[in-house]
């Protein structure tokens, strides 16, 4: 699994939109549309549930750090990534709670309660520990159909990223429609 953390913060707005028929009205999801620093066009779309949307709204009072989550596909060139912000553990909002902190009497924690980053491609050894521990709440995927960096994942991704802030992409639907017409 690649992290990409984007250094600087960004002002993030959720807004219900339209599912526009894709969701079921007894799917218990709600459609949202996030727009990054005012721009006009959304940055990411998701349906997410209420209780997500709840921690959302709580922790993008204030500019957020965005991060994408990806595994760099074999063989193929298409990118399927997940969107995310990091919360400092000691701001998590109220009944979240890291699976760690509530295993504090174990002494070994299973591979999927912990998630490692690194900074390595970054030119950092990750050995230094320089602020508060976090935790990445992904919600919103986030699709490249054709790789404009296909020999530098970290680059890929932070272009990736990137291009979403400025409003630059499209639901994944109409880009796999565009491109199965030709468009």
């Amino acid at each position: 699994m690649h992290v990409y953390l984007r250094d600087e913060p960004v002002d993030l707005e959720l807004r219900e939109v339209e599912a526009e028929g894709l969701l079921a009205p007894e799917a218990g999801l709600v459609p949202v549309a996030f727009f990054a620093d005012g721009n006009d066009s959304p940055s990411f779309r998701a349906f997410l549930p209420p209780e997500t949307l709840t921690i959302l709204h709580q922790v993008t009072q204030t500019p957020v750090r965005l991060g994408l989550m990806a595994e760099e596909p074999e063989g193929g060139s298409e990118i399927q990534a997940m969107v995310g912000l990091t919360i400092p553990l000691d701001q998590l909002p109220e009944g979240m709670v890291p699976q760690q902190e509530e295993d504090e009497d174990e002494e070994r924690l299973e591979p999927w309660q912990s998630l490692p980053t690194s900074d390595a491609w970054r030119g950092d050894d990750g050995d230094e520990e320089d602020g508060p521990r976090t935790v990445l709440l992904a919600f919103a995927p986030l699709v490249r159909i054709q790789r404009r960096h296909p020999k530098d994942f970290a680059e890929e991704l932070a272009d990736l990223l990137e291009s979403a802030l400025a409003g630059a992409t499209k639901p994944s639907l109409e880009a796999r429609l565009e491109k199965m017409l030709g468009l």
